[in-house]
């Protein structure tokens, strides 16, 4: 679901986007869905030493910044009419397996829990500065960036076709959500 987006580490989320330079308006140019393998987005600079590449990631970073601040203020009403609820659903879910595995599945499920039980019973507690051991929250992608959002070009510099690196204190769902509904406004 919404392959455009992906989150290789918590907290980071490649976004791929299809500019359209040449605009009046910096907008989405279509609605984003499910099945979307690319963030549309007129663009509202021209393709010139660099303009557009500038309002993508200000337009970017506006919407989500935007969208992040609706949706602290009120997550059930911003929610309203978006896949949140089936993206994250899909992401918690695990994949299934496919073919004949038979025993060795069985092995690595068994050390797939123990792995993720330990590196929990490794994060339960940090030092602080003086010392002292306290417990650490569940959410460790807000710690490192507590209400921060940040939007930066990776690749596609000279082409229409942008992979964009986004930083936000949120879930992938949450993600989703805002550019879902930005996108459709």
């Amino acid at each position: 679901m919404f392959p455009c987006l992906t989150e290789p580490q918590p907290g980071h989320f490649l976004i791929c986007v299809h500019a359209k330079p040449g605009a009046r308006n910096s907008a989405f140019a279509s609605p984003l869905t499910p099945q979307s393998t690319q963030v549309d987005l007129r663009i509202a600079a021209p393709p010139v030493d660099g303009q557009a590449n500038a309002e993508l990631l200000r337009f970017l970073d506006e919407v989500v910044e935007q969208g992040l601040r609706e949706l602290q203020s009120d997550p059930t009403r911003f929610l309203e009419g978006t896949s949140y609820t089936r993206v994250l659903a899909a992401d918690t879910e695990p994949p299934l397996a496919t073919g004949d595995a038979g025993d060795s599945s069985g092995r690595k499920a068994k050390k797939k829990v123990k792995g993720t039980n330990s590196s929990a019973s490794r994060n339960t507690s940090k030092k602080t500065e003086g010392g002292k051991l306290s417990a650490s929250s569940p959410n460790a992608s807000n710690e490192a960036f507590p209400g921060r959002v940040e939007v930066t070009l990776l690749r596609g510099g000279t082409s229409r076709e942008k992979t964009v690196l986004a930083l936000f204190p949120g879930a992938r769902a949450q993600l989703i959500a805002i550019l879902e509904k930005a996108s459709q406004s």
